[in-house]
């Protein structure tokens, strides 16, 4: 029997997968709250993935990182949300690349 132990689903089936998490970007608190897994506060949630700008910038300059995630980090809980569970409810300003 083993005691503590927690089987780690993938989210795929919508039995396990992830709630959704609603950033409000407007919000200072959350802005800094949520991160890439490189601990960068300036991605966007795109299509597909996340996209952090300062990994495209370390990339350039000959870092091995690469720009695009499919997730992000919650720095107060130390959890990984996946990117379908990402829900962006205020996008705006200027680390919005999709702000008009």
């Amino acid at each position: 029997m083993s005691v503590g132990r927690r089987l780690r689903a993938d989210g795929s089936s919508p039995l396990d997968a992830h709630e959704t998490v609603r950033i409000d970007r407007s919000d200072s608190v959350e802005r800094y709250r949520f991160v890439c897994p490189n601990g960068h506060t300036d991605w966007d949630k795109t299509n597909n993935h996340i996209w952090c700008r300062s990994c495209r910038q370390q990339a350039e300059n000959g870092d091995d990182v690469h720009p695009e995630h499919w997730e992000i980090v919650d720095k107060k809980t130390d959890e990984e949300i996946p990117w379908s569970a990402v829900e962006i409810s205020a996008d705006r300003g200027a680390w919005s690349a999709q702000s008009p």
